[in-house]
């Protein structure tokens, strides 16, 4: 009784209702088969010649009978709701998602969920992702080729994906990786005017906050190959990699390190027409009407971008 207290009060009150709904419907079955049978009348009294049947047939009335069939399907639609319920209410937690470091190709990288170690459930290359059930827990992770312990509170719901970072001096940059990946489109950047879409630097977005758990933005892949292998109209195709804090600033300085860590953005880079001079989005947001159309026309003389193709960035 006091494991289904516990049970209970651990949030899984649908599930126990369920056990005792299909607990009450064998017991209620079981009842049927082996209910005793009482004699009847011409047995008690020592007859042995039964009536004789009436002038006119009545029709067979078997209230019992009715209401056992009544009782048997409401418990049966009874069970079949909760257990449509349970199916429906199902959680099966979120994800946690790191890049380690490769300093220590020998030894595992560590992480635990309240003191319970973990195993991924996801490994390509650096990117490890761990499974957590639903609600508020500690997360410890070491990984041992910086020698570096961290300890995050996170609040998990179901279908979360969250990336810690395993230095607090490790922040995460996201890159748009259309143009750099596929070919195009290079000006995917919409303006205040109709019309008007120009190129920006591919940094979508900085995330400086280390000590809290980050949520994985859509379509953001974690390593070159998870990037999709072509390209869809009209959807982005974006990496979130770690960057040193010092060197995500601001998004030209986050461009630049990007370049430099990755050779095969830079040449990616230049293949699809990107220059020094071209503005990052928040510039793009600051520029008046007139310095807008400038862009536009001094993007549109440029040299057109290489076709769209199936991926070809390095790793």
């Amino acid at each position: 009784m006091v494991r289904l207290i516990r049970f209970i009060i651990d949030g899984n009150a649908l599930e126990a209702l369920g056990v005792l709904v299909v607990v009450l419907l064998v017991r209620w079955g079981l009842s049927l088969i082996f209910a005793p049978k009482l004699p009847t009348a011409d047995t008690l009294l020592g007859g042995n010649t039964p009536p004789p049947p009436p002038l006119t047939p009545e029709p067979d009335r078997t209230p019992s009978s009715l209401f056992s069939l009544k009782l048997a399907l409401g418990l049966l639609a009874a069970v079949l709701a909760v257990g449509g319920v349970l199916f429906i209410n199902r959680d099966s937690g979120g994800l946690l998602h790191v890049v380690v470091s490769d300093k220590a190709p020998g030894q595992e990288f560590d992480l635990r969920v309240d003191d319970a170690p973990v195993e991924p459930v996801l490994r390509i290359g650096q990117h490890l992702a761990y499974p957590v059930p639903s609600g508020r827990h500690e997360i410890y992770l070491r990984d041992p080729g910086i020698g570096v312990t961290r300890i995050f509170r996170v609040d998990i719901q179901e279908g979360d994906a969250f990336m810690l970072s395993v230095h607090p001096d490790t922040c995460a940059v996201q890159i748009d990786m259309s143009p750099l990946t596929y070919g195009r489109p290079t000006r995917s950047t919409p303006t205040q005017l109709t019309g008007i879409v120009v190129r920006t630097l591919p940094v979508m977005t900085r995330f400086m906050d280390t000590a809290s758990p980050l949520r994985i933005p859509g379509n953001a892949a974690l390593s070159f190959n998870e990037l999709p292998e072509t390209w869809v109209q009209g959807q982005t195709a974006s990496i979130l990699t770690p960057l040193p804090c010092s060197l995500a600033q601001d998004d030209r300085s986050t461009w630049t390190a990007v370049r430099t860590l990755f050779p095969g953005l830079d040449d990616a880079a230049q293949r699809v027409g990107y220059t020094e001079e071209d503005p990052t989005r928040s510039e793009v947001a600051a520029m008046d009407d007139s310095q807008l159309r400038n862009l536009f026309e001094l993007q549109k003389s440029a040299p057109p971008p290489a076709p769209a193709q199936a991926r070809e960035t390095p790793p």
